[in-house]
Protein backbone atom coordinates (compact mmCIF):
# COMPACT_ATOMS: atom_id res chain seq x y z
CA UNK A 1 0.00 0.00 0.00
CA UNK A 2 1.17 3.52 -0.78
CA UNK A 3 1.35 6.49 1.51
CA UNK A 4 -1.45 8.98 1.60
CA UNK A 5 -2.42 9.26 5.21
CA UNK A 6 -1.73 12.92 5.74
CA UNK A 7 -4.21 15.74 6.00
CA UNK A 8 -2.71 17.21 2.85
CA UNK A 9 -4.38 14.42 0.90
CA UNK A 10 -7.61 16.32 1.29
CA UNK A 11 -6.23 19.24 -0.72
CA UNK A 12 -7.24 19.62 -4.37
CA UNK A 13 -9.44 16.52 -4.35
CA UNK A 14 -11.95 16.44 -7.21
CA UNK A 15 -15.57 15.34 -6.64
CA UNK A 16 -15.00 12.00 -8.38
CA UNK A 17 -12.16 11.17 -6.05
CA UNK A 18 -14.27 12.18 -3.06
CA UNK A 19 -17.07 9.89 -4.24
CA UNK A 20 -14.59 7.01 -4.55
CA UNK A 21 -13.36 7.57 -1.02
CA UNK A 22 -16.88 7.78 0.40
CA UNK A 23 -17.88 4.60 -1.49
CA UNK A 24 -14.96 2.70 0.05
CA UNK A 25 -15.83 4.11 3.48
CA UNK A 26 -19.45 2.95 3.14
CA UNK A 27 -18.17 -0.49 2.17
CA UNK A 28 -16.05 -0.89 5.28
CA UNK A 29 -18.82 0.45 7.55
CA UNK A 30 -21.41 -1.90 6.06
CA UNK A 31 -19.38 -5.10 6.41
CA UNK A 32 -19.61 -5.55 10.22
CA UNK A 33 -23.36 -4.86 10.00
CA UNK A 34 -23.68 -8.04 7.93
CA UNK A 35 -23.47 -9.99 11.20
CA UNK A 36 -27.03 -8.83 11.87
CA UNK A 37 -28.33 -8.49 8.30
CA UNK A 38 -26.56 -10.29 5.46
CA UNK A 39 -27.86 -7.85 2.85
CA UNK A 40 -25.28 -5.35 4.14
CA UNK A 41 -22.61 -7.58 2.61
CA UNK A 42 -24.20 -7.13 -0.81
CA UNK A 43 -24.35 -3.38 -0.23
CA UNK A 44 -20.64 -3.37 0.70
CA UNK A 45 -19.84 -5.24 -2.50
CA UNK A 46 -21.78 -2.72 -4.57
CA UNK A 47 -19.93 0.14 -2.87
CA UNK A 48 -16.52 -1.37 -3.63
CA UNK A 49 -17.42 -2.13 -7.26
CA UNK A 50 -18.75 1.43 -7.63
CA UNK A 51 -15.47 2.84 -6.33
CA UNK A 52 -13.53 0.70 -8.81
CA UNK A 53 -15.82 1.71 -11.67
CA UNK A 54 -15.30 5.39 -10.87
CA UNK A 55 -11.52 4.96 -11.03
CA UNK A 56 -11.41 2.58 -14.03
CA UNK A 57 -9.75 5.09 -16.36
CA UNK A 58 -7.01 5.99 -13.87
CA UNK A 59 -6.38 2.39 -12.77
CA UNK A 60 -3.19 0.70 -13.93
CA UNK A 61 -3.52 -1.18 -17.22
CA UNK A 62 -2.22 -4.39 -15.66
CA UNK A 63 -4.86 -4.29 -12.93
CA UNK A 64 -7.64 -3.59 -15.42
CA UNK A 65 -6.56 -6.56 -17.53
CA UNK A 66 -6.28 -8.91 -14.55
CA UNK A 67 -9.66 -7.78 -13.23
CA UNK A 68 -11.37 -8.34 -16.57
CA UNK A 69 -9.81 -11.78 -17.07
CA UNK A 70 -10.48 -13.03 -13.53
CA UNK A 71 -14.01 -11.63 -13.35
CA UNK A 72 -14.84 -12.88 -16.84
CA UNK A 73 -13.65 -16.41 -16.10
CA UNK A 74 -15.40 -16.43 -12.71
CA UNK A 75 -18.73 -15.14 -14.04
CA UNK A 76 -18.53 -17.52 -17.01
CA UNK A 77 -17.81 -20.48 -14.72
CA UNK A 78 -20.77 -19.58 -12.48
CA UNK A 79 -23.06 -19.33 -15.52
CA UNK A 80 -21.82 -22.68 -16.84
CA UNK A 81 -22.40 -24.25 -13.42
CA UNK A 82 -25.99 -22.94 -13.48
CA UNK A 83 -26.54 -24.33 -17.01
CA UNK A 84 -25.26 -27.69 -15.74
CA UNK A 85 -27.96 -27.56 -13.02
CA UNK A 86 -25.52 -26.90 -10.17
CA UNK A 87 -27.06 -24.76 -7.41
CA UNK A 88 -25.63 -21.26 -7.82
CA UNK A 89 -26.35 -18.24 -5.62
CA UNK A 90 -25.33 -15.45 -7.98
CA UNK A 91 -25.17 -12.97 -5.11
CA UNK A 92 -21.83 -14.66 -4.35
CA UNK A 93 -20.38 -12.77 -7.32
CA UNK A 94 -20.73 -9.59 -5.27
CA UNK A 95 -19.87 -11.02 -1.84
CA UNK A 96 -16.57 -12.72 -2.65
CA UNK A 97 -13.62 -11.41 -0.59
CA UNK A 98 -15.68 -8.52 0.85
CA UNK A 99 -14.63 -9.34 4.43
CA UNK A 100 -10.99 -9.42 3.31
CA UNK A 101 -11.24 -6.10 1.47
CA UNK A 102 -12.92 -4.44 4.43
CA UNK A 103 -10.13 -5.66 6.70
CA UNK A 104 -7.54 -4.07 4.38
CA UNK A 105 -9.46 -0.80 4.34
CA UNK A 106 -9.86 -0.83 8.12
CA UNK A 107 -6.15 -1.49 8.66
CA UNK A 108 -5.28 1.51 6.50
CA UNK A 109 -6.67 3.77 9.27
CA UNK A 110 -3.85 2.62 11.56
CA UNK A 111 -1.42 4.58 9.42
CA UNK A 112 -2.86 7.75 10.93
CA UNK A 113 -1.72 6.85 14.44
CA UNK A 114 1.03 4.20 14.15
CA UNK A 115 4.11 5.59 12.46
CA UNK A 116 7.77 5.53 13.47
CA UNK A 117 9.04 8.77 14.94
CA UNK A 118 11.17 10.99 12.73
CA UNK A 119 13.71 13.51 13.91
CA UNK A 120 14.83 16.15 11.47
CA UNK A 121 18.55 16.28 10.90
CA UNK A 122 19.23 13.02 12.71
CA UNK A 123 22.17 11.11 11.25
CA UNK A 124 21.44 7.69 9.80
CA UNK A 125 23.11 4.97 11.90
CA UNK A 126 25.59 2.46 10.47
CA UNK A 127 26.92 -0.91 11.57
CA UNK A 128 25.28 -4.08 12.90
CA UNK A 129 22.81 -2.27 15.15
CA UNK A 130 21.59 -0.18 12.24
CA UNK A 131 20.89 -3.34 10.24
CA UNK A 132 18.97 -4.88 13.13
CA UNK A 133 17.02 -1.68 13.79
CA UNK A 134 16.07 -1.35 10.12
CA UNK A 135 14.91 -4.96 9.86
CA UNK A 136 12.83 -4.77 13.05
CA UNK A 137 11.42 -1.37 12.13
CA UNK A 138 10.19 -2.23 8.65
CA UNK A 139 9.02 -5.67 9.80
CA UNK A 140 6.92 -4.65 12.80
CA UNK A 141 5.60 -1.38 11.41
CA UNK A 142 4.95 -3.07 8.09
CA UNK A 143 3.02 -5.75 9.96
CA UNK A 144 0.53 -3.06 11.03
CA UNK A 145 0.53 -0.18 8.52
CA UNK A 146 1.70 -2.23 5.53
CA UNK A 147 3.41 -0.45 2.61
CA UNK A 148 3.30 2.91 4.35
CA UNK A 149 6.08 1.69 6.66
CA UNK A 150 8.22 0.66 3.69
CA UNK A 151 8.00 4.16 2.23
CA UNK A 152 8.58 5.94 5.54
CA UNK A 153 11.82 4.04 6.13
CA UNK A 154 12.81 3.99 2.46
CA UNK A 155 12.41 7.76 2.08
CA UNK A 156 14.53 8.39 5.15
CA UNK A 157 17.26 5.97 4.04
CA UNK A 158 17.44 7.39 0.50
CA UNK A 159 17.83 11.06 1.42
CA UNK A 160 21.44 11.34 0.33
CA UNK A 161 21.52 8.83 -2.55
CA UNK A 162 19.55 6.07 -4.22
CA UNK A 163 18.94 2.93 -2.21
CA UNK A 164 21.80 0.44 -2.29
CA UNK A 165 21.39 -3.28 -2.91
CA UNK A 166 21.83 -3.99 0.81
CA UNK A 167 19.12 -1.47 1.70
CA UNK A 168 16.70 -2.85 -0.90
CA UNK A 169 17.29 -6.41 0.30
CA UNK A 170 16.75 -5.35 3.92
CA UNK A 171 13.55 -3.43 3.21
CA UNK A 172 11.84 -5.82 0.78
CA UNK A 173 12.63 -9.06 2.57
CA UNK A 174 11.96 -7.86 6.13
CA UNK A 175 8.72 -6.19 5.08
CA UNK A 176 7.33 -9.15 3.13
CA UNK A 177 8.29 -11.53 5.98
CA UNK A 178 5.54 -9.90 8.06
CA UNK A 179 3.08 -11.80 5.84
CA UNK A 180 4.16 -15.01 7.60
CA UNK A 181 2.35 -14.06 10.82
CA UNK A 182 0.75 -10.61 10.99
CA UNK A 183 -3.05 -10.59 11.51
CA UNK A 184 -3.09 -7.08 9.97
CA UNK A 185 -1.40 -8.13 6.74
CA UNK A 186 -3.47 -8.84 3.62
CA UNK A 187 -1.95 -12.33 3.54
CA UNK A 188 -3.66 -13.33 6.79
CA UNK A 189 -6.98 -12.07 5.49
CA UNK A 190 -6.55 -14.15 2.33
CA UNK A 191 -5.50 -17.23 4.32
CA UNK A 192 -8.54 -16.98 6.60
CA UNK A 193 -10.81 -16.37 3.61
CA UNK A 194 -9.69 -19.43 1.65
CA UNK A 195 -9.01 -21.58 4.74
CA UNK A 196 -11.80 -20.32 7.03
CA UNK A 197 -11.39 -23.05 9.65
CA UNK A 198 -7.67 -22.44 10.13
CA UNK A 199 -6.64 -21.75 13.73
CA UNK A 200 -5.14 -18.29 14.13
CA UNK A 201 -2.87 -19.36 17.00
CA UNK A 202 -1.31 -22.10 14.86
CA UNK A 203 -0.90 -19.80 11.88
CA UNK A 204 0.72 -17.07 13.98
CA UNK A 205 3.00 -19.48 15.87
CA UNK A 206 4.32 -21.25 12.77
CA UNK A 207 4.45 -17.94 10.91
CA UNK A 208 6.40 -16.26 13.72
CA UNK A 209 8.95 -19.09 13.57
CA UNK A 210 9.37 -18.63 9.81
CA UNK A 211 9.56 -14.84 10.19
CA UNK A 212 12.26 -15.07 12.86
CA UNK A 213 14.26 -17.47 10.70
CA UNK A 214 13.83 -15.10 7.75
CA UNK A 215 15.03 -12.09 9.75
CA UNK A 216 18.14 -14.01 10.85
CA UNK A 217 18.91 -14.96 7.25
CA UNK A 218 18.30 -11.39 6.08
CA UNK A 219 20.52 -9.94 8.82
CA UNK A 220 23.55 -12.02 7.82
CA UNK A 221 22.90 -11.41 4.11
CA UNK A 222 22.75 -7.64 4.59
CA UNK A 223 25.82 -7.69 6.84
CA UNK A 224 27.73 -9.57 4.12
CA UNK A 225 26.59 -7.09 1.46
CA UNK A 226 27.51 -4.13 3.69
CA UNK A 227 31.15 -5.23 3.67
CA UNK A 228 31.41 -3.86 0.13
CA UNK A 229 29.05 -0.89 0.49
CA UNK A 230 28.27 1.39 3.42
CA UNK A 231 24.90 0.50 4.94
CA UNK A 232 22.92 3.38 6.39
CA UNK A 233 19.92 2.12 8.33
CA UNK A 234 16.92 3.54 10.10
CA UNK A 235 17.14 5.02 13.65
CA UNK A 236 14.57 2.78 15.35
CA UNK A 237 13.33 3.59 18.84
CA UNK A 238 11.95 0.67 20.80
CA UNK A 239 9.37 2.83 22.59
CA UNK A 240 7.67 3.45 19.25
CA UNK A 241 6.85 -0.27 18.87
CA UNK A 242 4.28 -0.28 21.66
CA UNK A 243 1.24 0.25 19.42
CA UNK A 244 2.01 -2.53 16.88
CA UNK A 245 2.62 -4.91 19.78
CA UNK A 246 -0.55 -3.82 21.58
CA UNK A 247 -2.66 -4.31 18.47
CA UNK A 248 -1.45 -7.86 17.88
CA UNK A 249 -2.05 -8.82 21.52
CA UNK A 250 -5.50 -7.20 21.49
CA UNK A 251 -6.61 -9.18 18.43
CA UNK A 252 -5.48 -12.47 19.98
CA UNK A 253 -7.17 -11.63 23.29
CA UNK A 254 -10.51 -10.69 21.72
CA UNK A 255 -10.40 -13.80 19.54
CA UNK A 256 -9.75 -15.93 22.63
CA UNK A 257 -12.61 -14.34 24.56
CA UNK A 258 -15.03 -14.38 21.62
CA UNK A 259 -14.01 -17.30 19.38
CA UNK A 260 -17.28 -17.06 17.45
CA UNK A 261 -16.10 -13.77 15.93
CA UNK A 262 -13.89 -14.10 12.87
CA UNK A 263 -10.47 -12.49 12.85
CA UNK A 264 -11.46 -10.40 9.83
CA UNK A 265 -14.44 -9.00 11.73
CA UNK A 266 -12.37 -8.24 14.84
CA UNK A 267 -9.77 -6.31 12.86
CA UNK A 268 -12.34 -4.54 10.65
CA UNK A 269 -14.14 -3.26 13.73
CA UNK A 270 -11.19 -2.61 16.04
CA UNK A 271 -8.69 -0.86 13.74
CA UNK A 272 -10.83 2.22 12.95
CA UNK A 273 -12.02 2.41 16.58
CA UNK A 274 -8.43 2.38 17.87
CA UNK A 275 -7.57 5.07 15.33
CA UNK A 276 -10.57 7.20 16.36
CA UNK A 277 -9.81 6.86 20.07
CA UNK A 278 -6.13 7.79 19.58
CA UNK A 279 -7.04 10.82 17.45
CA UNK A 280 -9.49 11.94 20.14
CA UNK A 281 -6.69 11.79 22.73
CA UNK A 282 -4.49 13.87 20.42
CA UNK A 283 -7.26 16.45 19.99
CA UNK A 284 -7.58 16.31 16.20
CA UNK A 285 -10.12 14.01 14.53
CA UNK A 286 -12.09 15.51 11.65
CA UNK A 287 -9.22 16.79 9.49
CA UNK A 288 -7.08 13.58 9.57
CA UNK A 289 -10.11 11.37 8.90
CA UNK A 290 -11.32 13.58 6.07
CA UNK A 291 -7.88 13.55 4.50
CA UNK A 292 -7.69 9.78 4.84
CA UNK A 293 -11.07 9.16 3.22
CA UNK A 294 -10.50 11.52 0.30
CA UNK A 295 -6.85 10.52 -0.11
CA UNK A 296 -5.86 7.02 0.94
CA UNK A 297 -9.26 5.32 0.65
CA UNK A 298 -9.98 6.93 -2.71
CA UNK A 299 -6.66 5.61 -4.02
CA UNK A 300 -7.09 2.02 -2.80
CA UNK A 301 -9.03 0.86 -5.86
CA UNK A 302 -6.03 -0.75 -7.57
CA UNK A 303 -5.84 -3.14 -4.63
CA UNK A 304 -9.60 -3.45 -4.14
CA UNK A 305 -10.35 -4.42 -7.74
CA UNK A 306 -7.77 -7.22 -7.63
CA UNK A 307 -9.38 -8.81 -4.56
CA UNK A 308 -12.90 -8.26 -5.92
CA UNK A 309 -12.10 -9.98 -9.21
CA UNK A 310 -10.24 -12.79 -7.41
CA UNK A 311 -13.39 -13.30 -5.33
CA UNK A 312 -15.52 -13.58 -8.48
CA UNK A 313 -12.99 -16.00 -9.98
CA UNK A 314 -12.93 -18.21 -6.87
CA UNK A 315 -16.74 -18.20 -6.53
CA UNK A 316 -17.20 -19.25 -10.15
CA UNK A 317 -14.62 -22.01 -9.81
CA UNK A 318 -16.22 -23.31 -6.60
CA UNK A 319 -19.66 -23.31 -8.23
CA UNK A 320 -18.38 -25.26 -11.21
CA UNK A 321 -16.47 -27.78 -9.09
CA UNK A 322 -19.33 -28.38 -6.63
CA UNK A 323 -19.97 -32.12 -6.47
CA UNK A 324 -17.26 -32.89 -9.02
CA UNK A 325 -14.67 -34.24 -6.56
CA UNK A 326 -10.98 -33.41 -6.79
CA UNK A 327 -9.47 -32.62 -10.19
CA UNK A 328 -5.93 -32.77 -8.82
CA UNK A 329 -3.56 -35.69 -9.54
CA UNK A 330 -3.48 -36.77 -5.87
CA UNK A 331 -6.12 -38.13 -3.54
CA UNK A 332 -5.03 -36.83 -0.13
CA UNK A 333 -3.69 -33.65 1.37
CA UNK A 334 -0.43 -34.04 3.27
CA UNK A 335 2.86 -32.18 3.65
CA UNK A 336 4.06 -33.22 0.20
CA UNK A 337 0.89 -32.24 -1.62
CA UNK A 338 0.86 -29.02 0.40
CA UNK A 339 4.42 -28.41 -0.80
CA UNK A 340 3.40 -29.00 -4.41
CA UNK A 341 0.50 -26.58 -4.01
CA UNK A 342 2.86 -24.01 -2.49
CA UNK A 343 5.28 -24.50 -5.39
CA UNK A 344 2.48 -23.95 -7.91
CA UNK A 345 1.46 -20.64 -6.30
CA UNK A 346 5.10 -19.55 -6.16
CA UNK A 347 5.58 -20.40 -9.84
CA UNK A 348 2.69 -18.12 -10.72
CA UNK A 349 4.08 -15.40 -8.43
CA UNK A 350 7.53 -15.30 -10.05
CA UNK A 351 5.80 -15.35 -13.44
CA UNK A 352 4.23 -12.01 -12.57
CA UNK A 353 0.84 -12.94 -11.11
CA UNK A 354 -0.20 -11.73 -7.67
CA UNK A 355 -0.16 -14.51 -5.02
CA UNK A 356 -3.89 -14.01 -4.41
CA UNK A 357 -4.57 -15.29 -7.94
CA UNK A 358 -2.70 -18.54 -7.31
CA UNK A 359 -4.39 -18.89 -3.91
CA UNK A 360 -7.87 -18.27 -5.32
CA UNK A 361 -7.19 -20.96 -7.93
CA UNK A 362 -5.61 -23.67 -5.78
CA UNK A 363 -7.88 -23.17 -2.75
CA UNK A 364 -11.13 -24.44 -4.34
CA UNK A 365 -9.26 -27.30 -6.05
CA UNK A 366 -7.93 -28.55 -2.71
CA UNK A 367 -11.20 -28.37 -0.76
CA UNK A 368 -12.57 -31.76 -1.96
CA UNK A 369 -9.53 -33.37 -0.30
CA UNK A 370 -10.71 -32.04 3.09
CA UNK A 371 -7.30 -30.54 3.88
CA UNK A 372 -6.06 -29.52 7.29
CA UNK A 373 -7.12 -25.88 7.20
CA UNK A 374 -4.19 -24.63 9.28
CA UNK A 375 -1.68 -26.36 6.99
CA UNK A 376 -3.51 -24.83 4.05
CA UNK A 377 -3.21 -21.43 5.71
CA UNK A 378 0.54 -21.92 6.17
CA UNK A 379 1.12 -22.44 2.46
CA UNK A 380 -1.01 -19.39 1.64
CA UNK A 381 0.90 -17.17 4.08
CA UNK A 382 4.28 -18.51 2.98
CA UNK A 383 3.55 -18.09 -0.72
CA UNK A 384 2.53 -14.49 -0.07
CA UNK A 385 5.56 -13.71 2.11
CA UNK A 386 8.08 -15.14 -0.36
CA UNK A 387 6.16 -14.52 -3.59
CA UNK A 388 5.96 -10.80 -2.80
CA UNK A 389 9.74 -10.66 -2.33
CA UNK A 390 10.63 -12.56 -5.51
CA UNK A 391 7.73 -11.70 -7.81
CA UNK A 392 8.83 -8.96 -10.24
CA UNK A 393 5.30 -7.60 -10.51
CA UNK A 394 4.26 -7.88 -6.86
CA UNK A 395 2.68 -4.74 -5.42
CA UNK A 396 5.70 -4.20 -3.18
CA UNK A 397 8.30 -4.50 -5.94
CA UNK A 398 6.31 -2.35 -8.35
CA UNK A 399 6.08 0.30 -5.61
CA UNK A 400 9.84 0.12 -5.01
CA UNK A 401 10.47 0.41 -8.75
CA UNK A 402 8.14 3.37 -9.19
CA UNK A 403 9.30 5.30 -6.13
CA UNK A 404 13.03 4.58 -6.07
CA UNK A 405 13.76 3.67 -9.70
CA UNK A 406 15.02 0.13 -9.03
CA UNK A 407 14.08 -2.40 -11.71
CA UNK A 408 11.63 -5.10 -10.59
CA UNK A 409 13.54 -7.81 -12.43
CA UNK A 410 16.70 -6.77 -10.58
CA UNK A 411 14.89 -7.07 -7.25
CA UNK A 412 13.70 -10.54 -8.30
CA UNK A 413 17.27 -11.63 -9.08
CA UNK A 414 18.48 -10.32 -5.71
CA UNK A 415 15.68 -12.05 -3.78
CA UNK A 416 15.42 -15.32 -5.70
CA UNK A 417 18.13 -17.17 -3.67
CA UNK A 418 16.43 -16.03 -0.46
CA UNK A 419 13.06 -17.29 -1.73
CA UNK A 420 14.48 -20.69 -2.68
CA UNK A 421 16.30 -21.11 0.63
CA UNK A 422 13.28 -20.10 2.69
CA UNK A 423 11.09 -22.42 0.62
CA UNK A 424 13.11 -25.35 1.93
CA UNK A 425 12.34 -24.17 5.48
CA UNK A 426 8.65 -23.83 4.58
CA UNK A 427 8.62 -27.44 3.41
CA UNK A 428 10.30 -28.58 6.63
CA UNK A 429 7.71 -26.63 8.62
CA UNK A 430 4.91 -28.43 6.76
CA UNK A 431 6.52 -31.80 7.51
CA UNK A 432 6.82 -30.98 11.21
CA UNK A 433 3.28 -29.57 11.33
CA UNK A 434 1.91 -32.77 9.80
CA UNK A 435 3.46 -34.87 12.54
CA UNK A 436 2.38 -32.76 15.50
Amino acid sequence: MSQGNSVADAVAVNPLQSLRGVSVLLGVISTPLALWQESFLLFAGLCYWLACGLSWQTMSRRNRLQALVLSGIGAGAALLAWLLANPVDFSGLLKGNIALISMLVAVSFLGLVSQPDLAEGEQLPTGKRSILGTLLGVHFFGAVINLSALFILGDRMSQRRSLSRAQVVALTRAFSAAAFWSPFFAAMGVALTYAPEARLSELMFSGAFLAMAALVVIFFTVRRLSVHERFEGYPLRLNSLWLPSLLAVAVLLVHYLYPQLSILFIITLSAPLICLFTLLLRGSVAAPLRGHVHGRLANMTNEVVLFLSAGVFSFGLQSLLAGQGSLLPFSEFNAWTAGLSYGFIMLLAVSGLHPVIGISLIGPLLMPLQPDQSMLGIIFLSSWALGSAAGPLSGMNISIQGKYGIDGMQIMRWNMPYMLGMSVLVMLTLLVFERI
